[in-house]
């Protein structure tokens, strides 16, 4: 596999927006128009970079990591080497993580795709997708990331037969496709003819909940700023049924959406720049936030009056999750149960301001201090 730069996308589409681009043809050029106009609606979260972290430590990175995203990267370390173990036959094959490879048209480069990992053999290779949050995805025979991945692979490893492309996730367990020659041939047809209707001047827009949900073009988007005028001529007296029920629910929740990236992009404005104002509207800090900083020490004294099998069943060791457990183990109401835990966790549980917030306030006074 050549070593071409492996992290900058040069501004050109790629298989982890390719599902979106199958749906909405012209979102990648107005993501690009959105990148230059620097009002690309979506940024990194705290829980992307927590999935970096993850993703790092797997790709055999020395990174840091939380007991949460430790405990994350081994099981699916440990479901990966299942998989590599059932398909080879032994968990000692060649492999490249975080490798991107590129894709030529026309002769020159068109499209890139980053796998998490790959293991190759003379004729098989098993490309692994990690998914280290709770958002569930497209199976891997239906994964359009996963499709170009495939291709790219088959080019990059010639004497390869069958790509076996799997998506490895903690709660949704492990999802396959397999493509042979023919398989990879029909894929690669599909993937020039979206290329070319992406760069296409005229390209189309079709907004919808799967085109647009992490769409970079959404704050700047025509076709979904078209869907207010006819939603606000909705009569609460004549709301329909049917289809056009869920149609219109759909575009309830576009609008939605665009309305929260909108807020996001005066959000960090204001966070960026203490000069930028907007009358009547401040950052404000929102409720206070409870934490636990020793979740271990936590559970040793939550074990006292809650069974430890109940606190093992939980998905997640938050403070909700685990005030659910106090309610129910102890038969209290939930404010009841709220205090209860302040209680039992003492100077462990301690309790923060609240994250800045965008609201409408009065008069103009910034707030000078920022939460910490």
């Amino acid at each position: 596999m050549s070593d071409v730069n492996q992290d900058d996308r040069r501004g050109l589409p790629s298989a982890s927006n390719w599902r979106r681009y199958e749906l909405c043809a012209g979102s990648f050029q107005l993501e690009c128009e959105a990148r230059r106009l620097g009002q690309e609606a979506h940024k990194k979260s705290e829980a992307a970079a927590s999935g970096e972290r993850i993703h790092a430590r797997l790709a055999g990175q020395s990174v840091e990591l939380g007991e949460t995203e430790a405990t994350t990267a081994a099981f699916l370390a440990e479901r990966a080497e299942e998989q590599v173990i059932r398909i080879f036959g032994s968990k000692d094959v060649p492999h490249i993580a975080e490798k991107r490879l590129w894709l030529d048209y026309d002769g020159k480069k068109a499209l890139s795709g980053r796998f998490d990992v790959c293991y190759f053999t003379e004729k098989v290779a098993l490309v692994i997708d990690f998914k280290a949050g709770w958002r569930e995805v497209d199976a891997a025979e239906q994964n359009a990331q996963l499709k170009v991945l495939a291709v790219l692979v088959g080019i990059a490893l010639p004497s390869v037969e069958e790509i076996v492309v799997q998506i490895i996730s903690g709660p949704y367990g492990v999802t396959q496709a397999n493509y042979n020659l023919e398989a990879l041939s029909q894929a690669y047809r599909e993937i020039i003819a979206t290329l070319r209707a992406i760069n296409d001047p005229n390209a189309g827009f079709n907004p919808s909940i799967a085109a647009c949900t992490y769409c970079n073009a959404n704050l700047i988007c025509a076709a979904t700023k078209a869907l207010v005028k006819p939603l606000a001529r909705t009569q609460m007296s004549a709301l329909p049924d049917g289809d056009r029920a869920a149609k219109l629910l759909d575009e309830c929740e576009l609008l939605e959406r665009h309305i929260t990236a909108i807020r996001a992009f005066y959000s960090e404005q204001m966070l960026a720049l203490p000069s930028y104002q907007i009358p009547g509207w401040n950052m404000v800090p929102g409720p206070q936030r409870r934490a636990v900083e020793d979740w271990k020490r936590a559970r040793a004294r939550l074990e006292e009056f809650v069974d430890p099998v109940e606190l093992e069943a939980l998905q997640n060791f938050s403070i909700p999750a685990v005030e659910k457990c106090v309610a129910k183990s102890l038969k209290l109401k939930a404010k009841e149960a709220g205090a209860k835990l302040a209680e039992i966790l003492g100077e462990l549980l301690a309790v923060k301001p609240g994250n800045l917030v965008l609201k409408r306030v009065k008069g103009e006074a910034r707030v000078a201090a920022l939460v910490e």
